[in-house]
Parts: structure tokens; C-alpha cells; sequence
């Protein structure tokens, strides 16, 4: 995908991202876009707390555990997001911004709306299916999954880019 192309959808993501033209828009961006996805994992976990409260009424409490260690989860990982160092490491030392440099950043950045956006699907599709307890276990375990994906992917977000 091209720079331009990366840029606009991330804007479209995220209203207001001026890109990383220079080195304050670049931590305002970086800022603007964890606080996004900090933002979007907050609504998954109000979600996961709906399908508890479902649950608990119809006295089915069995995933009751699971499902505060999702919900746990999701917190942990918001924060994380939320509350992480500002910018990439080596990346705001002054320097000029390199456009290739610039390219894997925005597919990085892209990458992680994905995966939240995924991690948002596997809490609706609980959501869908609370009534079947089954269904509901393994949709629980699929979730861990994509959050643990998740979580790897960010893990990695300070060393995306270094300046050699």
C-alpha cells in the first residue's frame, strides 16, 4: 500500500491525524493513534461486561471466571496501549524522516486497527451466542487468542522503527 494510501485511511481511522510529516505531528499521531485503540478496546470490554451481566441473569455462572480474565485482559492491554512510551524509540531523534521508514510505520499502525477491529468482532459474536454455553467457550478461547495476538503485535511497536 502506498504512503498516500496508508495515510488516508489511518486519518479516516483516526480524525485528525496530520501524519508524520515532522517531528511534533509525528508524537501527536503516535499519541492520537494509541489513545484510539486504547479507546476501541475500552468499548470491547464494556461489551464483555454486557454478556457477563446476561449471563448472571440467567443464573448461568460458570463463565463467569473466563470471562473476568478476558476482561481483564482487555484492561491490561489498554492501558498498555494507553500509557505506553510516546513515539518509536530512535525514531524522534532529530533526523530526516525516511520515507520508507515512514511506510512501515503506517502499516504497523494499520495492522493494529485490524487487529483490535478483530478483537471487536470476536466480543459481539459472545454477545450473539451467551446463550450457548459451548459455543460460548470456544468463542471465549478464540478471543484469548486474538488477544494474545494483539498484544505480541504491540509488544514489537518499539522496535518498528530504529535509526541506524
Amino acid at each position: 500500500m502506498r504512503l498516500a494510501q496508508q495515510l488516508m485511511r489511518l486519518a479516516r481511522i483516526v480524525p485528525g491525524v496530520a501524519g508524520h510529516q515532522d517531528l511534533e505531528a509525528l508524537r501527536d499521531t503516535d499519541r492520537m493513534v494509541r489513545l484510539r485503540l486504547a479507546s476501541d478496546l475500552r468499548e470491547s470490554e464494556r461489551d464483555i461486561e454486557a454478556v457477563k451481566r446476561r449471563l448472571m441473569e440467567k443464573k448461568d455462572l460458570s463463565l463467569l471466571p473466563a470471562l473476568d480474565y478476558l476482561t481483564a485482559k482487555v484492561e491490561k492491554l489498554s492501558n498498555v496501549m494507553k500509557y505506553a512510551g510516546q513515539g518509536y524509540r530512535g525514531f524522534f531523534d532529530p533526523c530526516p524522516i525516511d520515507q520508507e521508514k515512514l511506510e512501515q510505520l503506517y502499516a504497523f499502525d494499520l495492522r493494529l486497527f485490524d487487529e483490535v477491529q478483530a478483537v471487536k468482532e470476536r466480543v459481539q459474536s459472545l454477545g450473539k451466542i451467551a446463550g450457548d454455553s459451548s459455543t460460548i467457550k470456544e468463542a471465549i478461547h478464540t478471543l484469548e487468542e486474538t488477544l494474545d495476538q494483539l498484544e505480541r503485535i504491540f509488544s514489537t511497536r518499539c522496535n518498528i522503527l530504529t535509526v541506524s
